[in-house]
């Protein structure tokens, strides 16, 4: 079980890229083994689903072999509107009865017909106000959306073994052991089109949900307040000189020998800033939201802390400006903190410039490790 060759490789595929981490273990230490990153032209992912499948065929045969990992075993991520999670809870019951009253109260509770979805649950565990009902997490997600990805990977000469959410893959990269046995935490991982979002009590999920909106839509908003193309919006997202919040106002520690090729207009500046700040504002709302769901639930507990993982957390400030937004202490992820040691492809340097993007991927290859 601890041997590297049989560790599958978590795959986080979505609009902009595919991602990839490969770890090993041993006891309870998990070490980095190979990390894979290809950006992937438009039109492959939409929405979270395959737009074009024969094309992201290619990209995946030809990242897959620029790449040095081992096996060919994919536990794949998944995050869009036709993956559905339910909390239910039911009396403690033996696990095949378990199986059938879930198969029997899904139907009341899945917008999709049973038969065209895939479903599976987990046992949350005891609910608080009784020890004779258990909390019940139920997932499921329409078929013909999960063969799209796992057809294409096995073309790709891949082998499919695993499929997960990404909001429940942060569970395990993105929240730090201490919230455990703690409040609630909400992790949000803000991808290129979609943030996924998790509520975690006591070290078990309360709510997930799905946002349809990520880096891209910054991008796009910042490309019709300022009136640029989006080519330059992208370009000037990541520049630490265009920033959101109190990043806006901290001095820059010293200058760089490029720092004149980046000074950028004074009023195109401020456009940026504003079309940035209009569009996490959007995000913003969605979140409370989903925050708002979550008090609404029996045995609640207050959001205590916010995580942000993904592209969207590359943009400088975004995460204390979210904080600001949400009045809720708000700090970037840390998921390279499940790790013991580093020995893979990547320096320490870049891993540590790359960890916001590497969070669902991570999170899955620990959940096979």
């Amino acid at each position: 079980m601890d041997r590297f060759r049989s560790q599958a490789v978590g795959m986080d595929i979505d609009r902009n890229a595919v991602k990839a981490v490969q770890i090993s273990r041993a006891g309870g230490d998990y070490t980095l083994q190979h990390v894979g990153y290809r950006r992937l032209p438009p039109g492959l992912i939409e929405d979270g689903e395959v737009a074009d499948y024969e094309f992201l065929v290619r990209e995946l045969k030809e990242f897959w072999e620029t790449h040095g990992f081992k096996g060919k075993k994919i536990v794949l991520g998944v995050a869009n509107q036709k993956v559905v999670t339910r909390i239910l809870d039911l009396p403690h019951m033996d696990p095949e009865d378990l199986k059938s009253a879930i198969g029997f109260e899904a139907q009341d509770h899945i917008p999709m017909p049973l038969d065209e979805a895939v479903l599976d649950y987990v046992v949350l565990g005891p609910q608080e106000e009784s020890q004779d009902v258990d909390r019940i997490m139920i997932v499921a997600a329409q078929r013909d959306m999960i063969g799209g990805f796992t057809a294409a990977i096995r073309e790709a000469g891949l082998r499919p073994v695993g499929v997960d959410v990404k909001a429940l893959s942060l569970m395990r990269s993105a929240l730090p052991g201490s919230f455990f046995d703690e409040g609630a935490a909400l992790l949000m991982d803000v991808s290129s089109e979609i943030t996924s979002l998790v509520v975690s009590q006591g070290g078990a999920p309360t709510l997930t949900r799905f946002v349809l909106s990520g880096s891209n839509n910054f991008v796009r908003t910042i490309a019709e307040v300022a009136d640029i193309p989006e080519e330059d919006a992208e370009k000037h997202l990541m520049n630490p000189r265009v920033a959101v919040g109190d990043a806006l106002d901290e001095p820059e520690e010293e200058e760089d020998e490029n720092a004149e090729e980046d000074e950028l207009d004074p009023a195109l500046m401020f456009d940026i800033r504003r079309g940035l700040e209009d569009a996490v504002q959007l995000l913003a709302e969605d979140v409370q939201r989903s925050i708002e769901y979550h008090y609404s639930q029996p045995g609640a507990r207050e959001v205590s802390q916010v995580f942000v993982s993904g592209e969207g957390a590359l943009v400088s400030g975004l995460d204390s400006y979210i904080g600001e937004l949400l009045d809720i202490p708000t700090q970037r992820a840390n998921p390279l903190q499940k790790l013991a040691a580093n020995r893979s492809n990547v320096s320490d340097e870049q891993l540590r410039m790359m960890e916001p993007v590497l969070a669902v991927a991570l999170g899955l290859a620990i959940e096979e490790a």
